[in-house]
């Protein structure tokens, strides 16, 4: 959600969009997936309303805002792979990546697997951070690019048309953001049920006759 907390990198953004087009929009989207606070929620939309400008393409800026988010995690899959998860818990902090943070994204690739870099892609906070326990488990680069860009691109596709139906109206991008936001919530609760369900049912009974 934009807040006052973000306003000075909400401004900061839209001069970079403003100033540089479809790069502009590949750099900070690079720079979201490489687990740096800029969030996709205002970079996307704000290309949306340039599109409806007239200035952009609305399915370039989709595009670039993918590529952007498949670069930066790259990035973020090779600073996993090179450091490991120790060195995050201990100097994330100083990148803005707090333990919590690191340690949520591998709880949901010790349960997902290579598949969440897929599934998380649409999960505000966790689609950040996913990246780093693919690369601290050095999962198969390939497929993790290739989950990391399906997974983007719907993603991007959204927020960049909602800008663009919003028009010059795009700051009201915050009230469609709860509604995701409560979507989100079902979908994770859909799967949490899901996953123990499966796990229950994989548990072995104790025999009749065991102490």
């Amino acid at each position: 959600m934009v807040s006052e907390l973000i306003e000075p990198i909400k401004q900061w953004s839209e001069g970079v969009i403003s100033s540089m087009g479809y790069p502009g929009i590949t750099i900070l989207m690079a720079l979201d997936c490489a687990n740096i606070p800029i969030p996709s929620e205002v970079i996307m939309p704000f290309g949306g309303m340039i599109a409806w400008k007239g200035e952009l393409n609305l399915h370039l800026v989709a595009l670039s805002g993918t590529l952007g988010s498949v670069i930066g995690s790259a990035a973020s899959y090779g600073l996993g792979a090179a450091f490991g998860k120790e060195f995050f818990l201990k100097y994330g902090k100083y990148v803005l990546l707090r333990p919590k943070e690191v340690e949520l994204a591998e709880r949901w690739f010790d349960r997902y697997g290579l598949k969440a870099t897929l599934y998380l892609r649409c999960v505000p906070i966790a689609r950040t951070f996913i990246s780093l326990p693919a690369g601290i488990y050095k999962a198969n680069f390939w497929i993790f690019i290739l989950y990391s860009l399906i997974g983007s691109l719907p993603w991007c596709y959204l927020w960049a048309s909602i800008g663009f139906k919003l028009g010059e109206h795009w700051t009201r991008v915050q009230d469609y953001t709860k509604i995701i936001d409560y979507i989100v919530l079902a979908v994770l609760l859909f799967l949490l049920y899901r996953f123990l369900r499966y796990r229950f049912r994989r548990t072995p009974e104790t025999p009749s006759g065991a102490p």
